[in-house]
């Protein structure tokens, strides 16, 4: 019996130790996938092309974006309650070493090397993954590690988060060592009534143990197995998306701030240049995450199919044609198969012959700012889709521009954010205060700021949907 129970306390320990552990690696992996998406790639690869030697960097508030990555790491960090710092890892093929980037560290130590890297950050740096018990000159770690893209989808570098394996083992060994304390007590108390069942009590609890494990395990292969098929259904929306670089050629005076609520977006953009006109839009489908993202291809196929293929270049026909594509696509006019999905859309279409901005929107207004002063052109009151019975009707706005005008399109997701001191939406109004007072600045330097406002404004709390604004300078 003293065996047995030796037996059961010291098995207790391994498996409890064991669920500790992965509940640790699955905390951190948690942390840099998340934090992998909310990361710019595009900024990483400004930062090593900025600061080409190590030390360049002296200090975290050297550089404006360097400090806005150091702050969002350390965000993070104090958010998640890690006691070891986050950082980025680029790797230098070159050289076959990983260079540090950004960290939430108090000094900064990009481009510094890290000489004793495991393997597993070189064999898993496009997929990341977690890594078991590890050394390396500064103690034994447990860790997890996500790839973060720019806006081709490259991975540029990776971020990683860490935990102390002695602080691991000091935590989990408190705990356990508490919790057989008094399993031991209790079992010693009643030891001489359970004696003859003793051994069909430990058997259910060691079955039952493993049935946890296995369960968990099996629930963390599905969730890995939906979360790969998603991150897979991003590359593909992304694929669909134009290249933003064209829309800098055509218009260098432009921004696109895209913020999906998931990994998906119900939101996208739209633009191509025929026949020396630009035809811009901004879309909100029906939903956000998946639903959304299926919405969106629908959206963007019809897009190209009646501007591209139909040749058809006025906005309010446009969507017209686009409307009566989303009804029969989706069958709308049956009944029994009937869905009010659909989509908002603002489209511009620019004449740079004729000096004009045509505009056409369902749902979706066109805010135009000249010499400092604001104009909001409403958007017809009906939805892309979703049969009423009535074929809507949309309405073409020409505006002749003048050289320094400013136009802005865009879906709900901004101004519907909850959050400020009071956790309300921020609302239309304020949004177009904010551009307003921004309008004179670079376009570049609009979208940062609008990025940064929105962060502020959200805090803490969850994003309540997709985000796009769309805004170019005549």
């Amino acid at each position: 019996m003293v065996i047995l129970i030796g037996y059961f306390l010291v098995n207790s320990y391994y498996v409890q130790l064991e669920i500790h552990k992965n509940k640790i690696l699955a905390k951190l992996e948690a942390i840099a996938n998340t934090t992998a998406t909310q990361i710019n790639g595009n900024q990483i690869e400004y930062l090593f092309e900025m600061y080409p030697k190590r030390g360049d960097l002296r200090t975290n508030y050297q550089d404006r974006v360097y400090q806005h990555l150091h702050e969002q790491l350390k965000s993070i960090k104090r958010q998640n309650y890690l006691s070891s710092a986050l950082y980025t890892l680029t790797y230098d093929s070159a050289e076959k070493i990983f260079l540090f980037g950004v960290s939430s560290a108090n000094k900064p130590y990009l481009r510094y090397k890290y000489e004793q890297f495991p393997q597993e950050l070189l064999d898993n740096y496009r997929l990341g993954g977690r890594i078991d018990v590890y050394g390396d000159k500064s103690g034994h770690w447990l860790s997890a590690f996500a790839p973060i893209r720019n806006s081709e989808g490259k991975t540029v570098a990776i971020i990683q988060a860490d935990h102390r394996f002695d602080e691991f083992l000091d935590d989990a060994e408190q705990e356990i060592f508490i919790n057989i304390g008094i399993t031991l007590l209790v079992t010693l108390f009643v030891l001489y009534l359970l004696l003859r069942s003793m051994r069909y009590i430990l058997r259910k609890e060691d079955i039952l143990t493993r049935s946890l494990i296995q369960s968990k395990s099996q629930l963390e292969d599905k969730n890995k197995d939906i979360l790969d098929s998603i991150l897979y259904a991003k590359k593909i929306q992304e694929a669909i998306l134009p290249d933003i670089q064209l829309l800098k050629e055509w218009l260098p005076q432009s921004f696109v701030y895209h913020s999906p609520r998931d990994i998906v977006s119900g939101d996208f953009y739209w633009f191509k240049k025929i026949n020396g006109k630009l035809f811009i839009a901004c879309v909100d489908c029906t939903g956000h995450g998946v639903p959304g993202a299926f919405m969106s291809m629908v959206g963007n196929i019809l897009l190209d199919d009646v501007i591209t293929k139909k040749k058809i270049d006025k906005a309010d026909i446009i969507l017209n044609e686009l409307h009566n594509g989303v009804v029969k696509a989706l069958r709308q006019k049956q009944k029994e198969k009937a869905s009010k999905d659909g989509m908002d859309i603002a489209l511009c279409i620019i004449d740079e012959q004729k000096e004009t901005v045509e505009f056409a929107g369902a749902f979706r207004p066109l805010v135009h700012v000249r010499k400092n002063s604001l104009t909001r052109i409403k958007s017809n009151a009906a939805p892309i889709g979703g049969f009423r019975g009535e074929e809507p009707i949309f309405n073409l706005h020409t505006i002749n521009y003048q050289k320094g005008d400013v136009f802005y399109i865009y879906t709900d997701g901004y101004a519907d954010q909850f959050g400020g001191e009071r956790g309300k939406k921020y609302m239309t109004k304020k949004f177009r205060e904010f551009l307003l007072s921004i309008n004179q600045e670079d376009m570049d330097d609009q979208k940062e700021l609008l990025k940064k406002e929105f962060d502020e404004w959200r805090g803490s709390r969850k994003q309540v949907d997709d985000v796009l604004v769309i805004g170019f300078k005549m």
